[in-house]
Formats: C-alpha cells, sequence, structure tokens
C-alpha cells in the first residue's frame, strides 16, 4: 500500500518543521515548502539541511508570489496528494491598534488569506485525486471575532479572520458542486516559535501530537469546522 502523502507549506521552522518530523515518523510521503528568497539568501534560521535529512522532499513557494504556487504545483505532477497544510504566516505584533499601518495590513492579509487561498486553487486538482483528501489552514484563536475578549494585533487578527470567512465559503460551494475534499481550519496552540517572538504559553510535542490525532480523526462532517489543537470547536 502506498504511503499517503502531505505537502506542508512554510516547513522550515518551528510548527511546520515539527509537523514534518511527525509526519515522517508516521510513514507519510512529506514534502515541505521554504520561500525562494529565504533559501537564495542563506537565510540562518532556515533549516533545510536538516528538513532534508528528514527525507522530506522540499518545494519553493512564497504566498505572496501566485507563479512560486503554480510552479510547485506543476512540479508535483500528476499524483496525487492525501493532504495540504497551510501554515505560513507572519509576527501577531505590533499589538496596538495605533500602530498599524496600511501596507502592513496589506501584506499580513496577503500572506496568511491570499496565499493560501491561491494554494489550495492549484493544488485541488491533486487533492481530488486521493479517496479522502484533506485541508488543514492553520489559524489561530485571533481570527475568531465572537472570543476576541482583549483586542490587540489588529492587522494578524484581520488576516487570521478572513481565510477562516474563504474556508467557509469554499466550503459550502464545494458542497453545492459535490466535491468531496474535506477542508477545516486549526488553532495550533500558543506556541513559543520566532513568529511569536519566542512568546508561547502550550507544548510544542503536546499540541504537535494533538494535532496529528486530529489529522486522523477528521471526517466530511468536520467540513467547514474551526477547530483547536485538541478537536475542540472554536466559535468563529
Amino acid at each position: 500500500m502506498a504511503a499517503k502523502s502531505v505537502l506542508i507549506v512554510g516547513a522550515n521552522r518551528g510548527i511546520g518543521y515539527n509537523l514534518v518530523k511527525a509526519f515522517v515518523g508516521e510513514s507519510w510521503d512529506v514534502t515541505g515548502t521554504v520561500r525562494p528568497q529565504t533559501r537564495a539568501d542563506k537565510d540562518p534560521s532556515l533549516t533545510a539541511p536538516e528538513l532534508e535529512k528528514t527525507g522530506a522532499k522540499i518545494l519553493e513557494i512564497d504566498y505572496l508570489d501566485e507563479a512560486t504556487i503554480e510552479r510547485a504545483a506543476a512540479a508535483w505532477g500528476d499524483k496525487h496528494l492525501d493532504m495540504l497544510i497551510n501554515l505560513g504566516g507572519l509576527s501577531p505584533d505590533p499589538k496596538p491598534w495605533q500602530e498599524q499601518s496600511a501596507d502592513m495590513m496589506v501584506e499580513k492579509f496577503r500572506v496568511m488569506a491570499v496565499g493560501p487561498l491561491l494554494t489550495i486553487k492549484h493544488f485541488l486538482p491533486k487533492l481530488e485525486k486521493a479517496s479522502d483528501a484533506k485541508i488543514v489552514n492553520v489559524s489561530s484563536s485571533f481570527g475568531s471575532i465572537s472570543t476576541n475578549s482583549f483586542g490587540t494585533c489588529m492587522a494578524y487578527r484581520v488576516a487570521k479572520a478572513a481565510p477562516n470567512q474563504g474556508a467557509v465559503t469554499m466550503a459550502r460551494e464545494w458542497e453545492m458542486e459535490g466535491r468531496k475534499v474535506t477542508m477545516v481550519c486549526i488553532e495550533p496552540g500558543f506556541l513559543s516559535t520566532r513568529l511569536t517572538g519566542w512568546d508561547g504559553e502550550d507544548d510544542m510535542d503536546t499540541c504537535i501530537a494533538g494535532m496529528m490525532k486530529l489529522f486522523t480523526a477528521l471526517t466530511p462532517e468536520d467540513h467547514g469546522a474551526f477547530l483547536k489543537w485538541d478537536g475542540t470547536k472554536i466559535p468563529f
């Protein structure tokens, strides 16, 4: 029986890199992505050598450049794809609303809302070749409007709320079109990574294990849901 395949967008560090290791450990056929400029600049934080040592394949995707997404989809070829995980993101900072700028809001929106939706668009034909394909958009509880009790990080919150709406919209349209791909948004936990400025409260190993269990348990009934890493539902 052929190994299941997963594509993790944003795999060079933090949550993405840990998910790569977890999927490899469960004998999946794993491909992770990094941004072309990150490799070209030889960013010292890039874990590409370690990523390659895991046995994962590497593709280049920049959410700000649709052409890189198209090239990655072409490089994937005609193979089926069992799971797509959209993970790349930007820092939640700055916190005060007065420090938000137009350029900052547009960049966050393009990276965390537009890019993932374009990736879904270009990889959907690969996903539809699989018998039980799943799309996981790594969102944030900061994208929930109804649970926003203390504000802060406005640009980040707006950018994270948008793909939640996009995922639900596509889920409803796909139901009418008869598509069989299951898509969810998840909160991965408040984890200490470079993106959060090493701020965090949850344990990486615990959250990664929880997400892996959640991915396995997803069914078509979860289509369009917003879930925490432990499987509990988050209101939009």
